[in-house]
């Protein structure tokens, strides 16, 4: 019940990842969806920024999912 405090960029990726829970993202749809074009470390940063905002509200979290070789998911309950 508490807000995360995300940048723009930020909170385009979890919109990205929530809007479909179990559907994996790779990084250049991830880009795409944030309007950014940078590289695949940069978008690495961005998840682990928001993983670490995310469990500091609550220890935890672990609804972002990491998929070897393809990118990353929100986890569906």
């Amino acid at each position: 019940g508490r807000p995360v405090e995300l940048t723009v960029t930020e909170l385009w990726i979890v919109h990205a990842l929530a809007r479909r829970p179990g559907h994996v993202k790779n990084r250049e749809q991830l880009m795409g969806e944030a309007r950014m074009v940078v590289d695949d470390s940069t978008v690495t940063s961005h998840v682990k920024r928001i993983r670490k905002k995310f469990l500091a509200l609550d220890p935890g979290f672990d609804g972002i999912e990491s998929v070897y070789g393809m990118g990353y998911r929100w986890k569906e309950e």
